[in-house]
């Protein structure tokens, strides 16, 4: 009878109990070693699929932010780029424009350059003075000939004429004003005076010699400002330069042009 008999707890000890349990730490779970790593990694053993950690927002480890910097290209440098291109472009058309002008109007008038030619030459007055220098005059007779269709040319002021030996110039004289036509030749009496030019001693050695030996070098140039007229157009003034080369047998009124030179250019 004794060991069948039954003990029930009083309230007191299951109140006690309870306290015992409350202050003892719970002891971790009894699952296998393999059903644990795979809920560490986040993926559910039994069906595969991935897991879910939340962590909480005091232990989420904050990634490195690096600054984005967004270069911004110079506006003044590109609107200057854009003006050189747009000069140019604008130089080059201008270029194009002008040789496609000239092109024209090459083929529609067919310029040429004027002829100029001297018929003679008469030296009415040559002597060379005790201190070397000289007192001369001469008289010239210039044909100059336009050979274009369709090209007048203006002979303007200022035009002139010069006669020099071994780099001295003896004397001048003007050309006229006039218009020269169409295909026109004209004929100019030019007279060229000149006193005070003064010669070296050497000079006047060599002169003599060249007159006994009928060949005397003379060098003419002529400077004439003109005007081309094409059509009823009128360009700027143009110089034109003429140079001659002439040898002439004597320096008297009975002197004979025997060698002639000439040389044409043209300057804007």
């Amino acid at each position: 009878m004794a060991d069948n008999q039954r003990v029930h707890p009083t309230t007191e000890d299951v109140e006690k109990n309870a306290g015992e349990y409350e202050n003892e730490k719970p002891s971790s779970p009894l699952v296998p070693k393999s059903s644990a790593a795979s809920e560490k990694d986040g993926v559910d053993p039994p069906s595969g699929r991935q897991m879910r950690v939340q962590f909480p927002r005091d232990q989420v480890i904050p990634t490195r932010q690096i600054p984005k910097y967004y270069s911004r290209p110079p506006k003044r440098r590109n609107s200057c780029c854009r003006c050189l291109c747009y000069a140019i472009c604008f130089l080059f058309a201008l270029v194009a424009i002008i040789a496609i002008t000239c092109g024209i109007l090459y083929l529609v008038f067919e310029p040429r350059i004027p002829k100029y030619s001297i018929d003679s030459v008469r030296i009415t007055n040559f002597s060379i003075n005790a201190d070397l220098s000289t007192n001369c005059q001469f008289a010239v007779n210039v044909s100059a000939r336009n050979p274009n269709k369709k090209i007048g040319i203006y002979y303007l002021d200022n035009g002139h004429l010069a006669i020099s030996y071994s780099g001295t110039e003896l004397c001048t004289g003007a050309l006229p004003v006039f218009y020269q036509g169409h295909k026109n030749t004209t004929f100019l009496d030019v007279v060229l005076r000149g006193t005070g030019a003064r010669l070296t001693g050497a000079v006047v050695s060599t002169l003599k010699e060249q007159q006994q030996k009928a060949s005397v070098p003379l060098n003419l140039k002529a400077d004439v400002p003109v005007k081309i007229k094409l059509g009823k157009l009128k360009s700027m003034k143009i110089k034109v330069r003429v140079r001659w080369d002439l040898v002439v047998d004597r320096l008297d009124a009975n002197a004979k042009v025997t060698t002639e030179k000439s040389k044409v250019s043209v300057m804007l």
